[in-house]
């Protein structure tokens, strides 16, 4: 696509683009000559890429990525307004867009869908990707019809870098870290490395990079769970349990990308890319649980209404040992031609995702206990009297081994053609197709106890652990009954199958079964759109029609017989995309836009069979329950409106305000209904419990995004040298469930804001980064008091470096300074904690040098 020749001078700051949408404006030839250095350069890049956008978007350049103190591609997004994170075990995971859950928003590399290695959700774990081997990251919020329609909140690109970026014949930039954890003392380790060149007369440029990550840490957490109201104690009610946990986590990230580019002349582009990325962990997790409050007529609460006593309280024990290991991979070939007023580009890809996660468990329990707790403290307290492993009885060892693989195939193409209206205008029209290819399965064996005369304890054969402190920093725990995994590995070997570990052959044969499914999903799409440029006034509209098919096939499980069950299902969806720019002043652009958008279904809610459960009443009378997939369901469809205005003040200065607000049809819950006199499988059901995914009313999410940043060059001296950026977004969402009435959107946060303060002086760069993730719902459950909710997640990081040569550079960086915790609570109510975990801080020590 042609830029505003009025700003082909700012766009010589952008890199090459590599994605042939027109989400982002291109540049139709050579760029000029531009080194990039330092963090205000990377900077204004970002924000002149965002200044000549065609849609509503965000950006992060790669230099600015390198300045930035995060684990992953999760965590940069997380600087850009609008964008919440959910995190695991102290990292960023998935990435929200304008209170939109991410299942229901769209990834790409460079512009064609990634897929996902999960088998649960359409949501991609940005936690898989480095961001070391990426140009840019882009987050898409209101689309162009040439865009996929998949995206509610929007759409996060990543870009790859092109080797004709660095400009130079042969080129190459490393960099290594080895840090420190302050609570388990361990030093991670992080490398990084691309190296390339042009070649042939200046026709062929080839660029390679690799990455590598490792973490040894620990978490310690709190978990209970099962709140309820209990009239007289003092925070309204008492969990069931109390869970003292302890993790340590092994966390591995392994990454490589290619690019081999040919430009035989000014007109003609070809080029062959890839990303590989894969992500490890291996997860020790020892678990000891207090059923102090789950009968409640053995419960005795002081007068204080905190205090109390419980007896006949049974204790648990857990091991869990757990392997993940999610790979994605994406290939491209493809191509870029002008001739004269016209231009075609073409992109072939293929993607493989892989998922391979086997993991253990260990269950031992019993006891009688008498417990004293304190509901006083937020982290209360529950302490049984003369606790003994010799009371906890070997229950049950389960061996889980899941697998899934997903393959993406798709083929586009696009015809452009210059237009005499105005300046810079034109006509686009294309074509896509993608086929994706998705298997899972799910396998769990199951092994109980056996007779009475075999079983035994904990404290017997030399099972039991060292005790465990739980140190949550207001207050440490003691996880006392831990399980020795060399020993419990050595013992179960030896043992399983026999009379003391004995087969549950219903339990396994229901768990190997009823989350298998296979699928593939074809979208074929097409669009027209054209772009009329006025100069003070740019408007881009046209209309795009997806239709997708849904090949789905499972199992059904039915009295110890399992039938295959397949389904096929179809829908079309038309929708047209208008956007309006003007352009009152060379320095303001004000935004406005009307775009559909679709999310379409998670996988497992098009997943046929399910268990039937039954009774038989008499002969041929029976009362069952049935809960099943629907490949029927249609997508969320949303109704997209925005308004923006950005004031682009000073080189690297910028201030932006906008407005959006989403109607969203069709959104799915989970119907359930009590059906009598039915007849199913040739049975005749007097009562059939049933529940089935299926599309409710109306949603709705509105918000306003406020962004400021500049650099203070105007300032004399040293102070020259700093510079400030910050966002704020405050969001508002409603979503109509039946028997809930209107409840907000899951991972919607009302509240979001980020800032950091930056410095660039001479040898020395530093950044102090600050941001805000507010609470939001996590998962709804029957009632208000049964939702779960993510509490306010804070990150304070920084990161200094300091050029030693102009070719090496040393780095130091901080994460987690405040030493944040992670909080879920129940029912509204922060104080009915369900979830307590805390990380500690990570310093770094780094290395970099380029050539």
């Amino acid at each position: 696509m042609r830029i505003d020749k009025r700003a082909a001078s700012r766009l010589a700051l952008l890199i090459a683009v590599s994605w042939s949408g027109a989400a982002f404006a291109q540049d139709d030839g050579a760029v000029a000559e531009l080194v990039v250095t330092g963090q205000r350069l990377s900077q204004q890049r970002a924000i002149e890429v965002k200044r000549e956008a065609l849609a509503v978007a965000d950006v992060i350049s790669a230099d600015e990525l390198g300045r930035l103190s995060d684990k992953n591609v999760a965590e940069n997004l997380e600087r850009l307004p609008g964008v919440g994170v959910a995190y695991d075990q102290g990292e960023g995971r998935y990435v929200s867009v304008r209170g939109t859950p991410a299942q229901l928003n769209n990834v790409t590399l460079n512009g064609v869908e990634v897929g996902n290695p999960d088998g649960d959700s359409r949501a991609l774990p940005l936690d898989v990707v480095n961001s070391q081997l990426l140009g840019r990251l882009e987050v898409v919020k209101a689309v162009t019809p040439d865009m996929d329609a998949q995206g509610i909140g929007g759409t996060i690109n990543l870009v790859t870098q092109s080797p004709f970026d660095y400009r130079q014949n042969v080129f190459a930039r490393a960099g290594a870290q080895v840090g420190y954890q302050d609570f388990n003392e361990k030093s991670p380790v992080e490398a990084d490395l691309a190296a390339g060149g042009i070649f042939g007369d200046g026709r062929f440029g080839l660029l390679l990079g690799a990455s590598y990550a490792y973490r040894d840490y620990r978490t310690d957490g709190l978990y209970p769970d099962d709140w309820r109201s209990v009239p007289g104690v003092a925070r309204g009610g008492l969990p069931t349990n109390i869970k003292f946990t302890n993790y340590n986590l092994k966390r591995e990230r392994i990454g490589a990308s290619g690019a081999l580019e040919f430009r035989p002349n000014d007109v003609d582009q070809f080029y062959a890319r890839g990303l590989y990325s894969r992500f490890t962990e291996d997860e020790y997790r020892q678990r000891w649980r207090l059923d102090f409050a789950s009968n409640l007529t053995r419960l005795t609460l002081n007068a204080d209404g905190e205090t109390g006593v419980a007896t006949g309280v049974e204790s648990r024990q857990d091991l869990r040992l757990e392997y993940k290991e999610k790979s994605i991979s994406t290939y491209s070939v493809g191509g870029v031609h002008e001739r004269g007023p016209w231009a075609f580009d073409y992109d072939l890809s293929y993607g493989y995702n892989e998922l391979v996660e086997p993991n253990q468990a260990w269950q031992f329990r019993g006891g009688s206990f008498t417990v004293d707790f304190d509901m006083g403290p937020l982290l209360y307290t529950a302490e049984p009297r003369n606790a003994q492993a010799s009371a906890l009885g070997f229950r049950q060892y389960t061996a889980q081994d899941e697998s899934g693989e997903e393959t993406n195939k798709s083929a586009r193409f696009n015809i452009r053609r210059d237009i005499d209206v105005g300046q810079d205008s034109f006509f686009k029209f294309g074509m896509k197709l993608r086929e994706t290819d998705k298997s899972f399965d799910g396998r769990t064996n199951v092994w109980t106890r056996g007779a009475s005369a075999n079983r035994f304890t904990l404290a017997d054969h030399g099972l039991q652990g060292p005790p465990m402190e739980v140190d949550l920093g207001d207050y440490t725990y003691l996880n006392r009954f831990t399980i020795d995994a060399d020993a419990m590995n050595a013992f179960t070997d030896a043992n399983l199958g026999g009379p003391l570990m004995v087969a549950n052959l219903g339990d396994s044969l229901a768990n190997d079964v009823l989350s298998d499914y296979d699928l593939t999903e074809r979208v074929l799409a097409g669009y027209a759109m054209a772009n009329v440029d006025f100069g003070l006034v740019r408007v881009i509209g046209g209309w795009r029609i997806e239709h997708t098919e849904t090949d789905v096939a499972g199992f059904r499980l039915a009295d110890g017989v399992v039938t295959p069950v397949s389904r096929s299902g179809d829908y079309t969806n038309f929708l047209p995309n208008l956007h309006l720019q003007f352009r009152p002043a060379d320095d303001v652009v004000i935004r406005t836009a009307y775009t559909h958008t679709l999310g379409r279904p998670q996988y497992p809610q098009m997943r046929p069979g399910g268990e039937l459960e039954f009774l038989e009443l008499s002969p041929g009378r029976f009362d069952g329950a049935l809960e099943e997939g629907n490949v029927d369901l249609k997508p969320f469809l949303s109704e997209n409106f925005d308004l923006s205005a950005e004031w682009y003040f000073a080189p690297g200065g910028l201030v932006s305000l906008g407005a959006f607000y989403k109607k969203i049809d069709d959104p799915i819950f989970t119907f359930s209904e009590t059906l009598t006199g039915v007849t199913l499988d040739g049975r005749y059901f007097e009562r059939l419990e049933y529940a089935q995914p299926r599309n409710a009313e109306e949603g709705e999410i509105k918000g306003l995004e406020l962004a400021y940043q500049q650099q203070f060059v105007f300032l004399p001296g040293v102070w020259s040298g700093f510079g400030v950026s910050g966002n704020v977004t405050v969001t508002d969402s409603s979503l109509t469930v039946p028997g809930r009435g209107e409840v907000p959107f899951p991972a919607q946060s009302d509240l979001l804001y980020g800032a950091q303060l930056f410095y660039q002086g001479g040898p020395l760069e530093a950044a102090l980064s600050y941001h805000h993730t507010g609470k939001a719902v996590q998962g709804l459950g029957s009632s208000d008091e049964t939702d779960t909710f993510d509490d306010d997640y804070r990150r304070l990081d920084a990161k200094v470096s300091y050029a030693l040569t102009d070719k090496i550079s040393l780095t130091f960086e901080a994460q987690n300074l405040n030493d944040e915790v992670l909080r879920e609570y129940q029912g509204g109510r922060e104080d009915w904690l369900t979830n307590y975990e805390r990380y500690g801080r990570t310093y770094y020590l780094g290395v970099s040098a380029q050539w």
